[in-house]
C-alpha cells in the first residue's frame, strides 16, 4: 500500500508549499525590512541636514560679531563648536584652514579638499556621508562681514549614535521579520496539511478499492475542490459497491434459476433412462425444461447486451399502432390457448422514436407477464394515449394483482411476488426488468399499480417524437 508520507520529502505536495511559504514570506520580511529601514532612515538625514543649516546659521552670525568684535576667532570657534556638537572649521576663501575649534594646529593654512557637494561656497549646504564605521554631517556656510566675504564654515557632526540606533533598529525588524516568517512557514504547513489530508484519505480509500474493499468513503472537508473531489469519490465507490452487489445477487439469482430446471431435467432423464416403455409425459416435461432453459439463457444474453455501456440503439420514427398490433400478433395465441381474452384501445396516430426491434421485445415481454399471471377466461386490456409528451401504453390484467410493498420491486431482475413464483407459470422473473432496461435505454420508464382486486397495471412511458422533424416517409410501421 502506498501513500505519501509526512516525512521531509520536496516531492511531497505539503512539504512543496510549506516550503514555499516560507520562502515567499521569508523575501517579503526582507523587502518590508529594507523598505521600512530606509524610509525612516532617509526621513532622519533629511530632518539631520535641516537642523545642520539651522545650527551653521547660527554659527556663522555668532562668529561674524565675534570677529567684529575683535574677539579670538579660535575661542569663539571652540565655544560654538562644543554648543552644536561638532567641529568648526574656518576656511578662506581659498578654502585654507584659519581656525579650528579643535586646536589642531597642523591643519592651520592647509588646504581642505572638499566633496563636490560642497564646493558651492556661496550659498548654505549640509551632506551625510558614510565613512564606513559611522555617519557625518559637513554643513558649509558663507562668512562674510559687512559684505565682505571672509571665506566660509565648516561645521562637522559625528552621528554614529544616529547610526546606532538605526542599526539596532535594523536588527529588531530582522528579528520580528524572523520570527513573522517563522510564524508563516508554520501556517502554511497547517494549510498545506489541510489540502493535502483530504488527498491522502482518497489515496488510502482508492487503495482499499483496489484491494478489493469497495465499501469505502472519504470525508468531505476542505475546500471546494476537494469538497467536490471526495463526493465524486464517494458516489463512484458507492456506485462500484452497488454495481457489485448486484452483479454477486444476479450470479446468485442465475444459479438458482438455473439449477432448478437442470434438476428437473437430470431427473427426467434418470427416469427415462430406467424405464424400457415410452414415456410421452416426462418426454413432454423435458422438452418444457428444455425451453424453458433455452428462455433463460437468452432473457441473460439480452440483459448482458443492454448492460453494455457501449451499446447503442438507431432510433426512428416509430409508430405506436403498428407496434401494438406486432405485439398482439406474436401474444395472440398464448392468450388464444389461456383463453383470455385482450381488449385494445388505441388512440390517434402516435409517433414516437425509438429502436423498432427493442421496443418490440419490451411489448411483449410486459403482454407475455400479463398472460402469464392472468387466470383462465381472464381478460387484458391494452389501451394507449399522450400526456405531457410522452405516449403511454397500459397494460391492464385481471390477475390477483400484488401488494404495494411488492410493486417497489417488480421490475428487478429475478423478482417475482410470492403468490406467483410457482414453476408452473413459465417465468424466469427477467421479463419486466429488460422491458425496464429497454424502456430506460430510450429515456422512458416502466411503472407499476395495482388498486385493490382490480389485477397489475403496467405502464410503458416514451417521450413523443415532436411533429416538426417528423418526416413521412421514415416513419416505421411495423
Amino acid at each position: 500500500m502506498f501513500w505519501p508520507s509526512r516525512k521531509f520529502n520536496l516531492n511531497s505536495l505539503r512539504w512543496r508549499l510549506a516550503l514555499s511559504y516560507a520562502i515567499i514570506s521569508i523575501v517579503v520580511t526582507a523587502l518590508l525590512t529594507g523598505m521600512a529601514v530606509r524610509t525612516s532612515i532617509n526621513k532622519s538625514m533629511a530632518s539631520q541636514k535641516e537642523k545642520a543649516i539651522s545650527s551653521i546659521a547660527g554659527i556663522e552670525a555668532a562668529f561674524s560679531d565675534s570677529l567684529i568684535s575683535s574677539l579670538d576667532p579660535a575661542q569663539t570657534a571652540r565655544q560654538l563648536g562644543l554648543s552644536a556638537g561638532g567641529r568648526i572649521l574656518w576656511l578662506g576663501p581659498d578654502d585654507r584652514v584659519r581656525v579650528d575649534s579643535y586646536g589642531d594646529t597642523s591643519l592651520s593654512g592647509r588646504s581642505l579638499t572638499l566633496p563636490p557637494q560642497l564646493k558651492n561656497a556661496k550659498t548654505a549646504n549640509a551632506q551625510i556621508f558614510d565613512t564606513g564605521k559611522t555617519w557625518a554631517a559637513y554643513t558649509t556656510a558663507p562668512l562674510s562681514i559687512t559684505d565682505k566675504p571672509l571665506g566660509r564654515l565648516l561645521l562637522i557632526q559625528d552621528l554614529s549614535t544616529l547610526r546606532q540606533e538605526y542599526t539596532q533598529l535594523q536588527q529588531r525588524l530582522w528579528l520580528l521579520g524572523g520570527l513573522f516568517s517563522i510564524l508563516l512557514a508554520a501556517l502554511g504547513l497547517l494549510l498545506a496539511n489541510s489540502m493535502s489530508r483530504p488527498l491522502e484519505d482518497l489515496t488510502q480509500a482508492i487503495e482499499r478499492v483496489k484491494a478489493g474493499e469497495l465499501n469505502q468513503s472519504v470525508p468531505v472537508t476542505g475546500s471546494l475542490e476537494t469538497i467536490a473531489l471526495a463526493a465524486a469519490f464517494n458516489n463512484m465507490a458507492a456506485r462500484i459497491a452497488g454495481l457489485d452487489e448486484q452483479r454477486r445477487a444476479f450470479i446468485a439469482d442465475a444459479a438458482h434459476e438455473l439449477r432448478t430446471p437442470l434438476a428437473s431435467l437430470q431427473a427426467l432423464a434418470e427416469g427415462m433412462n430406467q424405464s424400457s416403455a415410452p414415456r410421452p409425459k416426462e418426454l413432454a416435461a423435458f422438452v418444457r425444461q428444455t425451453k424453458r432453459l433455452s428462455r433463460l439463457v437468452c432473457s441473460l444474453l439480452l440483459l448482458a447486451r443492454l448492460d453494455n455501456p457501449e451499446l447503442q440503439i438507431t432510433k426512428v420514427p416509430v409508430m405506436v399502432a403498428g407496434l401494438i398490433e406486432e405485439a398482439i400478433w406474436v401474444i395472440k395465441p398464448l392468450a388464444a390457448e389461456r383463453q383470455i381474452k385482450l381488449c385494445i384501445e388505441t388512440s390517434k396516430e402516435i409517433l414516437i422514436a425509438g429502436d423498432p426491434d427493442w421496443l418490440h421485445r419490451a411489448l411483449v415481454n410486459v403482454l407475455s407477464n400479463a398472460v402469464y399471471y392472468t387466470p383462465a377466461g381472464g381478460l387484458i386490456h391494452l389501451r394507449t394515449g399522450v400526456e405531457q409528451d410522452l405516449a403511454y401504453i397500459i397494460i391492464k390484467d385481471s390477475g390477483p394483482g400484488v401488494s404495494p410493498d411488492v410493486l417497489a420491486q417488480l421490475g428487478t431482475r429475478f423478482y417475482r411476488p410470492a403468490t406467483a413464483r410457482e414453476r408452473s407459470s413459465g417465468g424466469t422473473g427477467l421479463g419486466l426488468s429488460i422491458a425496464k432496461e429497454i424502456l430506460t435505454l430510450h429515456k422512458g420508464r416502466l411503472e407499476f399499480a395495482s388498486p385493490p382486486d382490480q389485477g397489475l397495471i403496467v405502464s410503458m412511458l416514451i417521450p413523443v417524437l415532436p411533429s416538426e422533424i417528423l418526416d413521412s416517409d421514415s416513419v416505421t410501421t411495423l
